[in-house]
């Protein structure tokens, strides 16, 4: 707040913030993604104001993630208010990729960082592959069985 050179009130926090809150939600599974987007939507208390996604829509690094930014009720003396929390929901291979994406880049001295960068960014479409291969393995383990048929 003093950085922006805003009042330190509950109600300057409250309509100038946006990223008061984090959340970084890891799933096995890329279903389980929107799973959990579909269960928020319904939830009475939590509203979905901003999607951002970088699974359909992937940064040029080959960044994904699905980023929600939703209003959650917060109690004060005051009475609820409304405060806006990011929720990133990825699965396990994203936050393997991105955990090692962060530190390349926020890592000093590291040798060949450009070409490392540029491998990293090609190992991000096998990320996409493997989740889609997962999802798919985890579907089929759970379709409904079908009987044989007769010859």
């Amino acid at each position: 707040m003093q950085r922006k050179h805003l009042p330190l009130t509950l109600n300057a926090v409250f309509n100038n913030l946006h990223d008061i809150a984090g959340i970084r939600l890891i799933v096995r599974f890329l279903s389980d993604v929107k799973t959990v987007e579909d269960l928020l939507a319904t939830q009475a208390d939590i509203k979905v104001l901003r999607v951002k996604d970088y699974i359909h829509h992937p940064k040029m690094n080959g960044y994904q993630s699905l980023h929600l930014i939703l209003g959650v009720p917060v109690y004060t003396v005051d009475g609820p208010n409304i405060i806006e929390v990011e929720l990133q929901i990825r699965t396990i291979a994203m936050n393997f990729w991105a955990s090692l994406e962060h530190e390349l880049n926020y890592k000093k001295n590291v040798p060949h960082q450009d070409a490392l960068r540029l491998s990293l960014t090609k190992k991000a479409q096998l990320i996409t592959e493997l989740d889609q291969e997962m999802d798919d393995i985890k579907r089929r383990m759970y379709e409904p069985k079908t009987p044989p048929k007769e010859v």
